[in-house]
């Protein structure tokens, strides 16, 4: 299961809530690759995706001030609520199941 400090790989998609899609790693062929829980993805990501095992896929439905908050970014307004469908790829040195 992921913790804080974990390096993992996430693939996903987000989406406004009128359904637009803002971005998805689908698309481009390649997970997200980070540290869990040191602020280096939106907090409601930090919290989110704790606890999670290899193969899980989550829906995390994540308030603006978790997210972009009264900026927003690109293509995300400011004050957005944001759904993304994360599935976890791997925990950089967990052992393999074959």
């Amino acid at each position: 299961q992921t913790k804080a400090g974990d390096s993992i790989s996430v693939h996903y998609k987000g989406t406004l809530d009128d359904g637009t899609v803002f971005d998805s790693s689908y698309d481009r062929g390649s997970p997200i690759n980070f540290k869990l829980g040191v602020g280096q993805v939106i907090k409601g990501w930090d919290e989110g995706l704790t606890r999670m095992c290899i193969g899980e896929i989550r829906k995390l439905v994540i308030p603006s001030d978790l997210a972009y908050g009264e900026r927003g970014i690109g293509p995300i307004p400011p004050r957005a609520t944001l759904t993304f469908i994360a599935e976890l790829v791997d925990i950089a040195g967990a052992p393999k199941v074959e």
